[in-house]
């Protein structure tokens, strides 16, 4: 029972330790899943300026993927406009109605 005991202590410090680093997070927007395993071990390993320059390639990822929504969002608006939306809001009121049917 102790060796189960210790685990659940290590388990502990590092979601403690991970609290205020927002690695976890980043890696899921990008990936889609949280890091575990020896991805997780292999970035808290890591020299912190490693560490960051991880997580800056991250934060570029993520506002690749931002950019890309926004543009397709943008087409998507542009296209309803032209099928007969008249305007912006009429637009929008479409991708939310469309959204809502799938």
């Amino acid at each position: 029972m102790t060796n189960l005991s210790e685990f659940g202590k290590i388990c502990k410090a590092i979601e403690k330790a991970n609290e205020h680093d927002p690695f976890s997070d980043m890696y899921k927007d990008v990936y889609g899943h949280r890091p575990r395993g020896r991805m997780l071990y292999a970035y808290q390993q890591m020299p912190q300026s490693d560490q960051q320059e991880w997580k800056a390639d991250l934060q570029e990822q993520i506002n690749a993927d931002l950019q890309s929504d926004r543009d397709a969002h943008d087409e998507a608006l542009i296209a309803c406009i032209k099928a007969g939306a008249g305007n912006v809001a009429t637009a929008e009121r479409w991708l939310r109605q469309a959204e809502r049917n799938f």
